[in-house]
């Protein structure tokens, strides 16, 4: 394993990406599938289903871009903080700097 700050921040960043997509893709695709099933169950007069899908998805979405901001200025402060400690303190260059 690699201690460089960079290779570091890019394997955060692509695990951090991919939990975030695979629960995009798990919402996509598992409300429709259970759909039916789900579709007993009412709530305020409606099936469940059409919750699930009129408003907590958009809601699921939601939340997702916004761990996603989190998850990324907590990952670019820690990549920041990492790279001035081997700099001796002097860089302010952002991950994609050479």
């Amino acid at each position: 394993m690699s201690t460089d700050p960079a290779h570091r921040f890019w394997r955060h960043t692509r695990r951090l990406t991919g939990a975030l997509l695979g629960l995009w893709l798990a919402v996509s695709l598992l409300v429709p599938w259970f759909a039916r099933d789900l579709g007993a169950w009412q709530v305020f007069g409606f099936p469940l289903s059409y919750w699930l899908a009129a408003e907590g998805a958009l809601l699921l979405y939601l939340g997702v871009i916004v761990a996603y901001v989190l998850g990324m200025e907590r990952l670019e402060a820690a990549y920041l903080e990492r790279r001035q400690e081997a700099a001796g303190g002097s860089d302010g260059a952002g991950p994609g700097s050479a």
